[in-house]
């Protein structure tokens, strides 16, 4: 609605509103079930076999591990949630990747009633898709008061290419909170109002338990919603209202910090950060924002073939989108929203290119490198490219409703009567959302489908597992950049402790060590399993080769340590006899004591994996040397216990005067010279 003033159109604090009560509720319900229907066509066929089929057999299967391992630990061991069941025997590997806390809570009833992650996992997908289209119709409906403008900027938000790309990643589909950050941030400035500000800490609460990522991500957000209304509006209420808000986010960072703390305690304690280079690598280039993953439906054997290098980097956002955007510029009934929003797509935009670009030869850094340098948490971001192909969309959706919003006014006044304005309007709505969904239709092939319970899937050794419990370790080990997720998957039917496992960061020790199993059963590897406290090995052989011929069953006779408990072929159980030798060294150490490992590349794994023993006791570690990219701080002077080679000297590791402690299998444990036992 507009007023004059002074003879100068200008927006009044809020748009005409349609009717409310439960007719309004009743609307609103339905657009929702809408979003609902068109998250299961926009993913058929995933809905003919929602038990059973997952849409990859990636990340997918992590998810699935993820939230099941969520409501297990809840009713089991809440305060050690973030001490997930795999990569044995580190610690807050939930904190290792998103714990998705928020998806596990909308879908736990289905798991306490069915025990089926798969289901719960694809109703998680579809809920994501519904609900994030569903916030950005809430958005563009309080900007403009129209619903056809909300349902078709919903459509673009959820359905658009570079989301639908990312249809493995349950993280990146829960983009509901940012949207509703958005309004309610808006509605906490333009009223400075208490109550909206309480909403923002709310929705920034819900962000932190839906995906820490998206949490970051609220920084440049509410910094681009916050920063354009102190230009537009430099008075002390703008101040004041920017106070309220910069309460409630922090009374919201208070609320969050047991959850995020296990991702600083994982960042201090093994140095997980993303790497400069790595950064510039999965920045964007402008060709990006025309590049499609080569599944998607209209533009995949156009745009794919000459501008695809990556999911993370097919950022093209759609051709309605984009001028149903620039149209939603003209949207005068508002002031300085649409100018915020178009600040949100630009400097997304400017953000996703990166730390630096190339100009006339010279490197020359951009705003990315301070974001990184300065907000915490954005050195473990990977790719800077999804703030254009995830954040800007949000500025770019909610400006594309405002088009819709102009487009249906410029009609309503030639329709006419009001009977033929709704049809002519709601008939343009419906053609713009096709259009969208074309853009963003995906042709995703899915895998065969998996057994969802211990049942089905009839598997003697995870039966076995499931019954004892014990720390365990499967062979053959997955390969590649980070591990097979099948171990994360199986173990739902068991919830042993695994060394195995599958998340966005892998363990310092956990690739070397990989490494060293190929040769299991040997000496060394025994050496190693029985030291971190591993009592079950689950080998899975190959089924073109009998038990008779199979080499590594051959081995295990060789060593009195191990003995084929289970037999089910092709899958065995092989139990190791106990000998935890690391955690009895690390159980020398004196509570909150801090520990050195002076020579760590005298032996990485055996000395990494001691390390995390450490860590998970709670002892500081200090040390020099490398494993993989976990580069330890030194040792600071008056540090009391170091753990050395046997055939190292003290002396020789600045330790004068040192006395022996503990010393098992090559390793000793020395008490530092004037330290008290």
């Amino acid at each position: 609605m507009e007023t004059e003033i002074g003879g100068a159109p200008r927006a009044t604090d809020e748009p005409s509103q349609p009717a409310g009560g439960w007719r309004h509720v009743a609307i609103h319900v339905g657009v929702l079930v809408l979003f609902g229907a068109l998250a299961v066509a926009m993913t058929w066929p995933l809905a003919t076999d929602l038990s059973h089929t997952l849409l990859s057999w990636g990340d997918p299967v992590f998810q699935a591990w993820t939230m099941a391992w969520d409501v297990h630990a809840w009713r089991t061991d809440p305060l050690r949630v973030f001490d997930a069941n795999i990569f044995y025997p580190y610690r807050n590997t939930l904190a290792f990747a998103d714990h998705l806390f928020g998806q596990a809570a909308l879908v736990a009833p289905v798991l306490l009633a069915t025990g089926n992650v798969i289901l719960a996992d694809n109703l998680a997908v579809l809920l994501a898709l519904a609900l994030s289209g569903f916030a950005m119709y809430l958005l563009v409906v309080d900007l403009t008061g129209s619903r056809l403008a909300g349902v078709v900027a919903g459509v673009a938000y959820a359905y658009l290419p570079a989301r639908m790309a990312h249809l493995e990643h349950l993280n990146l589909l829960s983009a509901q909170w940012l949207p509703l950050a958005v309004l309610t941030a808006r509605r906490a400035l333009r009223g400075n109002s208490f109550r909206w500000a309480v909403a923002l800490g709310a929705v920034i609460v819900a962000q932190g338990l839906f995906g820490v990522y998206y949490l970051m991500f609220l920084v440049p957000l509410l910094g681009f919603v916050v920063g354009s209304y102190l230009l537009w509006h430099p008075t002390r209420a703008s101040l004041i209202a920017t106070a309220k808000i910069a309460a409630a986010g922090l009374v919201a960072t208070l609320v969050l910090l047991p959850t995020l703390l296990p991702y600083l305690e994982v960042n201090t304690e093994l140095s997980i950060q993303r790497t400069m280079g790595e950064v510039v690598k999965w920045s964007a280039q402008a060709s990006d924002y025309l590049a499609v993953h080569p599944y998607n439906r209209l533009y995949g054997g156009l745009l794919s073939e000459r501008f695809h290098r990556h999911l993370e980097q097919d950022l093209f956002p759609g051709v309605l989108l984009v001028v149903l955007g620039l149209i939603g510029l003209a949207y005068r009934r508002l002031g300085w929203e649409r100018w915020m929003l178009l600040i949100v797509v630009v400097g997304s935009l400017v953000l996703s290119f990166g730390p630096e670009a190339e100009f006339g030869g010279r490197s020359v850094p951009l705003p990315y490198r301070l974001v990184y340098e300065l907000v915490p948490g954005f050195k473990a971001v990977r790719v800077p490219a999804r703030l254009g192909g995830l954040l800007a969309p949000v500025g770019l959706a909610a400006l594309a409703g405002l088009g819709v919003a102009l487009i249906q006014q410029r009609l309503g006044m030639l329709a006419g009567s009001e009977v033929r304005r709704h049809l002519v309007t709601a008939t343009l709505a419906g053609i713009l959302a096709v259009g969208i969904l074309a853009e963003g239709a995906m042709a995703w092939p899915l895998p065969d489908p998996l057994p969802a319970t211990a049942a089905e899937a009839r598997r003697a050794d995870y039966d076995w597992l499931a019954e004892h419990r014990v720390p365990a370790l499967e062979l053959p080990m997955g390969e590649g950049l980070i591990a097979s997720a099948w171990p994360n998957f199986w173990s739902t039917f068991h919830w042993a402790p695994l060394v195995n496992g599958y998340s966005s960061f892998a363990p310092p020790a956990y690739y070397p060590l990989r490494d060293a199993m190929r040769d299991f059963p040997s000496r060394e590897t025994i050496r190693l399993l029985q030291g971190i406290g591993v009592r079950a090995v689950l080998y899975h052989a190959d089924t073109a080769t009998t038990a008779e011929r199979d080499a590594l069953l051959r081995r295990v006779e060789d060593f009195p340590e191990l003995q084929v408990e289970l037999a089910a072929p092709p899958d065995y159980v092989i139990t190791v006899a106990p000998d935890p030798w690391l955690w009895e060294l690390a159980e020398a150490v004196p509570d909150g004591a801090a520990v050195d490992l002076p020579q760590l590349d005298a032996d990485p794994i055996a000395l990494g994996l001691l390390g995390a023993i450490l860590q998970r006791n709670g002892h500081t570690v200090y040390g020099q040397g490398t494993v993989e990219y976990w580069t330890p701080p030194p040792a600071p002077p008056g540090t009391c216990y170091a753990v050395l080679p046997r055939d190292t000297a003290p002396d020789a590791a600045g330790y004068p005067g040192a006395s022996a402690v503990a010393s098992r299998e090559g390793l000793t444990l020395y008490r530092a010279a004037g330290c008290a036992e």
